[in-house]
């Protein structure tokens, strides 16, 4: 079983590093469920535990790209704010 990461862990990870963390937890959250509907997987509570992280990780991403996007914008007022004489 993959250790889940905290979301301290998460918040630190570089965007491509988070990203790629993603990818990798669908892939395992998909192959559960899978596995759960097809009567090969009875561990459920790891489902919910997985999908879970996915949540997790959806959310620290969200959080990323909004402080991204803020701090562009903000640089972007800051730069063309004409100086009164």
């Amino acid at each position: 079983m993959a250790n889940l990461l905290t979301m301290d862990e998460l918040k630190n990870m570089q965007m491509k590093d988070l990203l790629r963390e993603i990818r990798e937890q669908s892939a395992l959250v998909a192959k559960l469920r899978l596995g759960i509907s097809m009567n090969k997987e009875k561990d459920t509570a790891r489902f919910t535990k997985e999908k879970t992280q996915l949540a997790r990780m959806h959310t620290v991403l969200t959080e990323n790209m909004r402080r991204a996007s803020s701090s562009t914008a903000t640089k972007s007022t800051t730069v063309s704010s004409p100086k009164k004489s």
